[in-house]
This record gives structure tokens, C-alpha cells and sequence, in this order.
């Protein structure tokens, strides 16, 4: 009877984590053709995949297939129906950093926060601007 409880439970576990795997699972591409900063690291122009991992971060895969993770700070409400990928930049004394990730659809990832007055490029999306 214990083993029997186990079990059910050991595969309730299984399958409660492997579902929010998959449903958090997105990801999405960019042609970025412009050097820029993600996670600290200086990134060359290029295409690049863009991945929300299980545990909840941002994994940017680069054209020479060198790959970043990146912790997310917080998640940011969609505020239109936008179904393009949108990358935000904050710019940081002459630098373009990474700080929002949008995919398609779905709610947006804040990987940066900059205090202080600062200007933003847009890629992608519905209206980019830079």
C-alpha cells in the first residue's frame, strides 16, 4: 500500500513539473544587426535564438552557436495583441543592452533594469523604432 502511494505520487510529481516545462517552454528568432550587450556579454550582429527556459530563463543561443542565460526579473504584462517578437535595448553610454524579451503573443521578460533616464531601441514588433 506505502509502495503503491509512492508511486502515484513520484508520478504526479513527474508529471506536474514535465507539463510546466512544456507549457513554459517558448521561444522565438531575431536577426540583430547591430552589436550589442545581453547578460553582460558583448554579442556581434547576427541571427539569434531565443529560448524561456523550464527554470524560468532567457537562453539567447548566437550565430557562432555561443549561448547566455539569463535570469529574468520579472514578467511584463502584454498590453496590446501583438503577435511579432519584440526585443527592447536600453542605450547605456553608446551601448545597446538587452533588457526586454517579447515573444509573440505571450507576456514580455524584463532582464534588465536601468535606473536612471535612458533612451530604447525596438526590433521587431507591430511598430519598431529605434
Amino acid at each position: 500500500m506505502k509502495r503503491r502511494a509512492f508511486v502515484t505520487i513520484a508520478a504526479f510529481v513527474v508529471a506536474f513539473v514535465a507539463g510546466g516545462a512544456v507549457a513554459y517552454a517558448q521561444s522565438t528568432s531575431a536577426d540583430i544587426g547591430f552589436p550589442f550587450v545581453a547578460g553582460g556579454k558583448g554579442m556581434a550582429a547576427g541571427k539569434y535564438a531565443v529560448e524561456v527556459t523550464a527554470t524560468g530563463q532567457v537562453s539567447l543561443t548566437g550565430p557562432d552557436r555561443g549561448r547566455i542565460l539569463m535570469p529574468v526579473i520579472t514578467l511584463l504584462g502584454r498590453h496590446d495583441r501583438d503577435t511579432d517578437p519584440e526585443f527592447v535595448f536600453d542605450k547605456i553610454d553608446g551601448k545597446l543592452v538587452l533588457s526586454e524579451v517579447w515573444i509573440g503573443g505571450k507576456d514580455g521578460f524584463l532582464l534588465l533594469a536601468t535606473k536612471g533616464p535612458h533612451e530604447h531601441a525596438v526590433l521587431g514588433g507591430s511598430n519598431p523604432k529605434k
